[in-house]
């Protein structure tokens, strides 16, 4: 009898956090692992415009996805 081979599963984690600094909104922190990945299509936007992307395509039970974001006070941001 052959056994059936685990499914693969994604797991990720992506952080992002701003502040309100220098009269704009500014980038403090960004972390990306796994198939969580971030992306900030325009540099110099504010508020911020930050998109968030699974490079794995769709998700399926047993997949692991976190996102974080922290937006300081005064600061601003379009998350999507």
């Amino acid at each position: 009898m052959t056994s059936v081979p685990p499914a693969q599963r994604v797991a990720g984690v992506a952080r992002l956090a701003c502040d309100w600094n220098g009269g704009r909104t500014r980038l403090r922190r960004l972390y990306q692992d796994g198939s969580a990945k971030i992306r900030m299509p325009a540099v110099s936007a504010d508020p911020l415009e930050a998109v968030l992307i699974n490079t794995a395509g769709g998700l399926t039970g047993g997949d692991r996805l976190a996102w974080e974001v922290d937006v300081g006070a005064g600061a601003s941001a379009t998350i999507t």
